[in-house]
């Protein structure tokens, strides 16, 4: 099978990590070099990757850098050749289910704190408008109730692996 064969074929996970990374304010590079990784059962070099995605390598490297720092990918150093004492860089997604655990907790919770951070200042917008402030407190009160709760919710996840959190809750729907 060809590369533009495989591209079809894992196309679906390469537009939905493209549509993650601009959820999350990220270029579309990053969401692109992920979905190229994904399924990848090595990894790859960032000429590589630069070739696959038509990115330059320093396009590549600062996204890999930053998908790195978040966690989400990793870097594996190879040695170039036995003759050679140089290092080539290649970049594989994190597999990790507990390793990738955070990194998805705190991008929710970074909306849940947006939204709360939000609620207070509009509160204290409408604190001056006594009727609009009226109108809108008891909606205000159930969007903030809603947030806080998630927010707890995320902060207990935090504290148990994916494998406990399934037992835990397996068990209550019983």
């Amino acid at each position: 099978m060809n590369d533009e064969e495989m591209l079809a074929l894992k196309r679906p996970i390469i537009d939905a990590c493209i549509k993650s990374a601009q959820k999350n304010g990220w270029s579309d590079a990053m969401g692109l070099l992920r979905g190229t990784l994904f399924l990848e059962s090595e990894s790859m070099s960032l000429d590589t990757l630069a070739e696959k995605t038509g990115y330059s390598k320093t396009t590549v490297r600062s996204n890999m850098n930053f998908l790195e720092n978040l966690g989400m990918a990793h870097r594996v150093v190879d040695l170039a050749g036995k003759q050679r004492h140089d290092k080539q860089h290649r970049y594989a997604l994190e597999t990790d289910v507990e390793a990738m655990r955070p990194v998805v907790l705190s991008a929710v919770r970074e909306e849940i704190h947006s939204i709360l951070r939000a609620l207070n200042q509009v509160e204290k917008n409408l604190a001056a408008h006594s009727s609009e402030a009226e109108k809108t407190s008891a909606i205000m009160r159930k969007t903030r109730q809603f947030y806080e709760e998630m927010d707890r919710v995320m902060e207990l996840m935090n504290h148990y692996t994916l494998k406990e959190l399934i037992e835990v809750l397996e068990s209550k729907k019983k």
